[in-house]
Parts: structure tokens; C-alpha cells; sequence
């Protein structure tokens, strides 16, 4: 399977999955929603990537979710949350091949965010990153 075909599936269904994640759309309120996403990795030659065990399609700000990365790759991983204005919004630990970690994340407005794994040359040599869409919050009543 060439590798940029196997990128683009696994960036679809990240996009799609991570719509689990989600935002607090106003400073100390509560969450609208919430939800447990679950992403594993692979880590075949070139090709590094995170993959959605349960996509959703409708991340929202306003959502929290908790992301749980199990590291089914043969290298060490770590995640890392960027907001649109570049700055990082959650940063979870790196885990060796087997391990599991897991991140809070609210999101506080409607963009694009990227999430991505800063080991080594994950990023930098092998994009491992996918970008995912938050779009406004659910109006009141809907």
C-alpha cells in the first residue's frame, strides 16, 4: 500500500475521530458534552500515523474530550494539541510501544487544531500530525 494513500486514509479517519474531541467555549463553564476518543499508532517504515478507534463527526466547541492513545507502534510516542494561534493547549508525556496515555482537552473556540507527536523526527521527518475542524457550539435549545 503506498505510503501517501495509507496517510490520507489515516488522516480521514483521525479528522472524523477526533471530532470527539471538543472545546469550553467560554472561560469556567462547563463542558456541553463529553467524550472518551480513542487513537492508536502505527509507525511502518515512513509512514507514522494516528488512527481513530471510534470516529465522530461533529466536534464542537464547548466539548471536552479525553483522548486515549494506545501505542501499537514499535517506537515511542507522545501527543501533543496546538491551537490555531500555534500555542499548545494539552501535552501528554511520551509512551513506549504497549503503553497507553491519556490527555484532557478542551478546546475554547472554533478552528483548526493540530495534534501531533514531537519524538525524535515523528513530526519534522515523518508529519506525524493530523488536523482536525472545531466548529462553533451547539446553540442553546438545538
Amino acid at each position: 500500500m503506498a505510503a501517501g494513500y495509507r496517510w490520507r486514509r489515516g488522516l480521514a479517519a483521525i479528522a472524523a475521530g477526533i471530532i470527539t474531541l471538543t472545546a469550553c467555549g467560554g472561560g469556567d463553564s462547563a463542558p456541553t458534552r463529553e467524550y472518551t476518543l480513542h487513537l492508536r499508532t502505527e509507525d511502518d517504515q515512513d509512514d507514522y500515523t494516528y488512527i481513530a478507534e471510534d470516529p465522530v463527526d461533529d466536534l464542537r466547541a464547548g466539548d471536552r474530550v479525553t483522548i486515549e492513545m494506545n501505542n501499537t507502534g514499535s517506537l515511542r510516542h507522545d501527543l501533543q494539541v496546538v491551537a490555531p494561534d500555534g500555542s499548545v493547549l494539552a501535552k501528554a508525556d511520551p509512551v513506549a510501544p504497549g503503553q497507553i496515555l491519556t490527555l484532557l482537552v478542551d478546546f475554547p473556540e472554533p478552528g483548526f487544531y493540530r495534534l501531533n507527536c514531537l519524538i525524535d523526527n515523528h513530526l519534522t521527518e515523518h508529519n506525524m500530525q493530523v488536523v482536525v475542524e472545531v466548529k462553533d457550539e451547539i446553540p442553546s435549545g438545538s
